[in-house]
């Protein structure tokens, strides 16, 4: 709420999300919160004005829900940090206020479904890899073997590398589809995409673009498991690449962005380094998962989510100076099941550098852990080190673990079917 009593600017509509510092940005910048989901947590019903229960699929009554609390006036914004609730937010946006800003529809579905990325792409004679949509498994079977073997399949509009998986045969796809369709997740597009895998390394790469203007904010070298699932077990900053790799990522960035109409936004773009050159893999519109808003604030001076919020609100994006030049995440994953144990003693002050360290475990000591590759598995935490040196944070993630101490009993019989309240089990 504003300073001395001044009545607060508007109501911005937010539709989801867990975070206290999403509102918390909101708030202090003096609108009240009216707050949507499906159900809305505990935790937010105190950080929201108005919490309010909606069916978030139902489009139209979200919006009339939206009218009635507001007496018919405008929000001032309407704003998501939830990536399946992208493309409400912008149809929202554009049916409840006068003027445009943040986000437009047509872009957060161009983002949003990835056939319609790789097709707009493609049309703008930007490298993606070869792709296909499948109704179902023989279908994919056929996509894969016009693609050639190996293809990675994945939902046409997930999130986090959820359902993401390489296949060497074509029984292999046969099994990958079948599993999406058995537990498609909360994509709401039909078909399943089957694309040529792309060996290499692979960057994420975080940017705002202002009046049409992309400005690359971090590029970040992605560390994963070996195929064939996908999960995130590291980002390093540098990147590696030298400066003209680095031109020539921004360049399929920035134009990738373009061809899909992102104007006034964020986005987290994932883009492999081929023997053809460099292929986009995704875009999503939206700030990264895990902590790698905290990374790409350190090293660029620009918070992902506070510049979100500002767009939406149609305000100017403010930029602070870089903090650091080297940031090494780290993500907790484990080999095998059991029950893990760790010491919760940590002291992050005594490192030297500016930023201090973020040690987060996500599962209490005692507490029962999968393997990173079992569906139930994945990331359990994360270890992010800033510093002046990579030598200085490779030291500092080793002294952590070291005396973090993490230690896995094993269980043979470890219950898989258990409650997880994790909120990303793959980073980003």
């Amino acid at each position: 709420m504003t300073q001395g009593g001044d009545p607060p600017a508007g109501t911005v509509v937010l539709i989801g999300g867990r975070a206290e510092r999403e509102f918390t940005i909101v708030h202090d910048l003096g609108y009240r919160i009216l707050y949507l989901d499906r159900q809305v947590p505990m935790q937010c019903v105190f950080w929201a004005d108005v919490p309010v229960d909606v069916d978030v699929d139902d489009w139209d009554q979200v919006r009339d829900t939206i009218k009635a609390r507001l007496g018919g006036a405008a929000p001032a914004a309407v704003l998501t940090h939830v990536e399946p609730r992208i493309p409400l937010m912008a149809h929202l946006t554009e049916q409840l206020l006068a003027e445009r800003r943040g986000l437009s529809a047509e872009a957060a579905w161009n983002c949003r479904d990835k056939l319609r990325t790789r097709e707009r792409l493609r049309d703008a004679g930007l490298p993606v890899p070869g792709f296909g949509l499948a109704a179902g498994a023989e279908d994919a079977v056929r996509v894969a073997e016009t693609i050639g073997l190996p293809v990675v399949v994945k939902p046409r509009d997930g999130a986090g590398a959820f359902g993401v998986r390489r296949c060497l045969t074509t029984e292999e796809v046969r099994e990958a589809v079948a599993g999406i369709l058995a537990d498609p997740g909360p994509g709401t597009q039909a078909g399943v995409l089957v694309e040529e895998y792309v060996d290499g390394p692979e960057y994420a790469v975080q940017t705002l673009t202002e009046a049409g203007r992309t400005r690359l904010l971090s590029v970040f070298r992605q560390h994963m498991t070996e195929p064939p699932v996908f999960v995130e077990l590291g980002y390093e900053h540098p990147s590696g690449l030298d400066a003209a790799g680095e031109q020539a990522l921004a360049e399929v960035v920035t134009s990738a962005l373009a061809a899909l109409g992102v104007t006034d936004w964020i986005s987290h773009t994932q883009v492999r380094l081929g023997p053809e050159g460099f292929r986009v893999v995704e875009v999503n519109a939206r700030r990264p998962g895990g902590r790698l808003v905290e990374m790409t604030t350190a090293v660029s001076g620009v918070d992902m989510t506070v510049a979100a919020t500002r767009l939406a609100l149609g305000l100017p994006v403010t930029t602070g100076r870089p903090r650091t030049s080297h940031a090494l995440y780290s993500s907790i994953v484990f080999d095998e099941p059991g029950l893990v144990t760790y010491r919760t003693d940590i002291d992050t002050s005594a490192f030297p550098s500016s930023v201090p360290p973020i040690v987060e475990v996500e599962v209490a000591p005692g507490e029962p852990v999968l393997p990173k590759e079992h569906p139930g598995g994945g990331v359990y935490g994360r270890i992010v080190v800033f510093g002046d040196t990579r030598a200085e944070v490779t030291d500092g993630a080793r002294r952590i673990r070291e005396h973090l101490d993490l230690r896995v009993t094993p269980m043979d019989d470890l219950a898989t079917s258990r409650s997880d309240s994790r909120e990303f089990k793959s980073c980003c």
